[in-house]
């Protein structure tokens, strides 16, 4: 990928020498420039013996923590493929005397530093090695390698991970919806990646509803933007939301300023939902927002509604919600985030909670029922209503019906058999009485 950045920046170099000889140079005043961010490629993590999906969750985490560090500005591996090109098609096009041209391509090609690696399987355990390159001179960086049992345990890691590689930051302020302000933006359709496309379509009206209740905030509905986006036929942009450059034009199509795009996906048992807020103007994300949980479907729609307001940038911590979980055990010993108690007449119930996502385990009769362990989420100002299942244990074939049918059949005929011999034992072999008759 890394070598692909390189022929691009040649392609800019040429762009740039073409409009530097197309304008006198002018001069001016010296002045002090502040200091700019560093600008880091994260590429395509290569999965080895793992699906693609844990390999993209992986990197999408990756480019979220380096994105909210101050200090830093992220390009993502799809927003470098999609400026590569655009870079090369416009020397063909032979556009290099145009400054509008350039612009948008050194933004993404000007980065200094590559962020590589590849998560593996070995045993039970994943292993996610990372190093970084010096594109200037292509001069490997640091390395450092992290394990995990699974996709949360890596991705729980990562920032540790990346302190290692670039130094402890602090995080950068975010966009946040200001008081009083108003915004118009699009939700595009959310790409589902191994999950239904039906699923990732009822997540995109939820997050799109959900938005649509933050004040200030209106969103255009999925008719509006297919039937504007035809207007100017468009209709297959709407699927090509990985590519910034494709974002971009559809903002100018409907006339935003603001898009939204983003995923819903499965790893394994783990669902992975990650957005983007991109101002199409700058061709920047300004926000990004990845939630991930281990447990069923039933909660992607509570994530997703408190995705949308760390995308908007509001303080939900305002707005509790509450839970009450019906479970088909009596009783047992339960821990719902740092909280213990016991678990009565089948019933947990808590409000007041602060809304995110919970770790939530039930522990019941341990000779008839398994451990349960899901995480649970807390929308903002939302009720979560819950029905869960603890798995049975099999019977103990010692505790089976048929067991017992089988050990009553053997004892009963055990019994029967012992009798008849005893009733044949009544008098001992060998005696008795015998009358011996003699003639006359």
């Amino acid at each position: 990928m890394w070598k692909e950045l390189f022929r691009g920046m040649l392609c800019v170099c040429f762009l740039t020498a073409a409009l530097s000889a197309a304008e006198p140079a002018k001069e001016e005043a010296p002045a002090a420039a502040p200091a700019e961010a560093r600008k880091l490629l994260v590429d395509k993590i290569e999965g080895v013996d793992v699906d693609e999906a844990f390999a993209k969750s992986i990197e999408e985490a990756l480019v979220l923590d380096i994105g909210k560090r101050e200090g830093f500005t992220v390009v993502t591996s799809a927003e470098m493929t999609a400026t590569v090109q655009y870079a090369q098609t416009s020397v063909e096009l032979g556009c290099a005397d145009s400054a509008e041209c350039v612009i948008e391509v050194q933004k993404k090609l000007a980065v200094d530093t590559l962020v590589a690696g590849k998560i593996a399987k070995m045993g039970d355990e994943y292993i996610l090695s990372l190093n970084t390159v010096d594109v200037n001179n292509s001069v490997v960086g640091k390395r450092t390698n992290v394990q995990g049992t699974d996709l949360n345990d890596i991705k729980a890691k990562i920032k540790e991970t990346i302190d290692k590689l670039l130094g402890l930051a602090k995080e950068k302020p975010m966009f946040q919806l200001k008081e009083g302000e108003q915004l118009k933006l699009a939700v595009m359709p959310l790409s589902a990646r191994g999950v239904e496309i039906a699923t990732a379509d009822a997540l995109t009206s939820i997050l799109s509803s959900q938005l649509n209740q933050i004040k200030g905030i209106s969103v255009i509905s999925q008719d509006d933007i297919k039937a504007m986006l035809a207007k100017v036929s468009m209709d297959s942009a709407v699927e090509c939301t990985d590519s910034m450059q494709c974002v971009v034009e559809i903002g100018a199509s409907l006339g935003l300023s603001k898009l939204v795009t983003g995923s819903v996906g499965k790893v394994k048992d783990t669902y992975v939902i990650s957005i983007q807020l991109i101002d199409t103007r700058r061709a920047e994300v300004e926000n990004r927002v990845l939630e991930s949980f281990a447990g069923d479907a039933e909660e992607l729609k509570n994530a997703v509604k408190l995705a949308a307001y760390q995308l908007a940038g509001i303080d939900y911590t305002s707005k509790p919600g509450s839970i009450a979980i019906t479970f088909n055990v009596a009783d047992g010993d339960l821990q719902f985030g740092p909280t213990k108690g016991k678990l009565e007449k089948s019933q947990f119930a808590a409000e007041n909670l602060v809304p995110g996502r919970y770790n939530l385990r039930v522990m019941a009769d341990q000779d008839d029922y398994f451990p349960y362990q899901t995480d649970i989420y807390v929308a903002p100002g939302t009720a979560n209503v819950r029905n869960l299942t603890v798995l049975e244990r099999p019977t103990p074939w010692y505790k089976t019906w048929w067991f017992w049918t089988i050990t009553g059949t053997v004892i009963a005929g055990a019994a029967t058999a012992t009798g008849v011999v005893l009733g044949l034992k009544k008098e001992p072999l060998g005696t008795g009485t015998v009358k011996i008759e003699t003639g006359n």
